[in-house]
């Protein structure tokens, strides 16, 4: 069982104030965060979590974010996975969502949480099923067993905090960190749109399925010309994402991208100082394995 239970009234305070500091994140520009030597030492870069509690632990003694006051710590893929209610068949990960929006809190401008697509199937009810479960079922009524009637003034909470989450983050300006990167040629009829980067967006639209921020976060094209291709568009040498479960904790599709996971037991994180820009021939040295205590049973 996670150790992460609020209140539904705590709960409702912590997204709404949570959702208030994404927008007024000072490195946030449209919908980028912008970090680089100038306001940030250093940047820590997650895998996807699903909910893994002894990762989560993990992560925070690596940030370690008191000792280390210019260091930047990003979490994405937080929704579905990780302990479940035995007699209820619900997911217990909106408890570790509500914990990353709690550190929002605690370290506004050093705290940040992209959107992925789990996150984003729960802003649109898109349905996911997994293992013959469905994942936005089990996760509603996980949030119902913990909140009974009060469940869903937190769920509207919750939905406007991962609305106003950011989409990427560019570092040192050549490295590029989202959840996925899009298949650039799936639809020529209808390109990507890049400007969903800077504009407001359109949830009618951009997070619907064929939007340009549903193809972001749901894409699983790894040829090297598409890596190319995007990275090119958006301005960057490297390319890091999650998305993709990675039985090793990371793996290289290509020639300039970096897949992170944090949601098995072999994990692995990216610490990347900004005084530095890193390059194809030396950016996978910056992957940090993830030591948990599951590990060491």
């Amino acid at each position: 069982m996670t150790p992460f239970l609020h209140t539904a009234e705590d709960a409702v305070a912590i997204f709404l104030r949570a959702a208030e500091l994404n927008i007024q994140t000072q490195c946030r520009e449209g919908n980028l965060l912008i970090l680089n030597k100038e306001n940030a030492k250093d940047v820590l870069l997650t895998g996807d979590l699903h909910g893994h509690v002894e990762n989560y632990f993990a992560i925070l003694k690596l940030a370690d974010m008191e000792k280390y006051p210019s260091r930047h710590l990003v979490y994405q893929e937080i929704c579905h996975g990780g302990p479940q209610l035995p007699d209820w068949g619900g997911c217990c990960s909106h408890r570790m969502l509500t914990e990353v929006a709690k550190m929002k809190v605690r370290f506004p401008q050093r705290v940040h949480h992209i959107m992925s697509n789990h996150e984003l199937a729960e802003l649109t009810r898109y349905p996911i099923q997994k293992n013959r479960q469905f994942l936005n079922s089990a996760f509603a009524a996980g949030m119902r067993h913990d909140y009974g009637v009060h469940a869903e003034d937190v769920r509207i909470a919750m939905l406007y905090y991962l609305e106003t989450c950011p989409l990427a983050v560019k570092i040192s300006g050549n490295i590029f960190f989202s959840h996925s990167i899009p298949n650039l040629h799936l639809d020529p009829l209808h390109p990507f749109d890049d400007s969903i980067f800077y504009r407001s967006l359109d949830p009618g639209s951009d997070f619907i399925q064929g939007g340009s921020v549903y193809r972001l976060v749901w894409g699983r094209e790894y040829s090297q010309a598409n890596a190319d291709e995007f990275a090119k568009m958006v301005g960057a040498e490297i390319l890091v994402c999650g998305h993709e479960p990675c039985a090793e904790g990371c793996k290289f599709p290509n020639s300039r991208q970096v897949v992170i996971d944090c949601s098995g037991d072999v994990a692995c994180c990216m610490l990347i100082p900004t005084s530095m820009k890193l390059m194809q021939w030396n950016f996978r040295t910056f992957v940090v394995p993830l030591e948990n205590q599951s590990k060491a049973v």
